[in-house]
């Protein structure tokens, strides 16, 4: 191996195992929580589960609140990228929304331990520094999409908050169902879900 390439593969495989650790210790927070919540997953605890010595644990993380602060911004991220998937700026606004509305919806459903971590985030006192430690490009896509109804009068003139909240309410409701299988959804009923939270936001003026 040329001199100059050794120490960037021994570099590149420290952060690998760097990650590996990291994922490793976010799947066994996600099952902690998902069974009893924050409260439920002491720093102890969390390392077995993780089947690895808590000073590991302290390697990555100064503390559970920074923890979970990281965990949330990767969940953050995975369900950005997997609304945007196949996300086509050419198209009409509505196609455009229909599609953001119907991956968002599905990566919910298939990703219920992640879904209940990040609505327990949402509704304990960490949210309020989410924002600031969460930065992605993939934030200005939404911004683009948001920016474009606002300009060309298609959304109702809405503070964002209040906007974003018609349309993800509506849909953590159903997922939150969805998941617990209180009810089934079919594609004509995901339309109808769809259609309601269009007509909620959109603007006929």
């Amino acid at each position: 191996m040329p001199a100059h390439l050794a120490g960037l593969n021994v570099h590149s495989k420290a952060d690998a195992e760097k990650d590996e650790k990291r994922r490793q210790i976010f799947e066994a927070a996600l099952d902690l929580f998902w069974e009893g919540g924050f409260h439920a997953a002491p720093m102890a605890k969390l390392a077995q589960a993780a089947g690895v010595p808590v000073g590991t644990i302290y390697r990555h993380f100064e503390n559970k609140e920074e923890l979970i602060h990281a965990l949330y911004g990767d969940i953050k991220g995975q369900r950005i990228k997997a609304t945007l998937a196949d996300y086509d700026p050419s198209l009409s606004l509505r196609e455009r929304f229909d599609r953001l509305w119907r991956n968002g919806f599905l990566y919910c459903v298939e990703h219920p331990r992640e879904f209940r971590f990040a609505e327990q985030y949402a509704h304990s006192p960490y949210l309020r520094d989410a924002e600031k430690s969460i930065q992605s490009e993939l934030f200005e896509d939404l911004g683009r999409f948001f920016a474009e109804g606002y300009r060309d009068g298609v959304f109702k003139p809405l503070r964002p908050e209040i906007l974003t909240a018609l349309i993800s309410g509506p849909m953590n409701a159903l997922a939150a169902r969805a998941i617990a299988r209180t009810c089934k959804f079919s594609e004509e009923h995901m339309q109808d879900v769809i259609d309601a939270c269009w007509d909620a936001i959109a603007d006929r003026h």
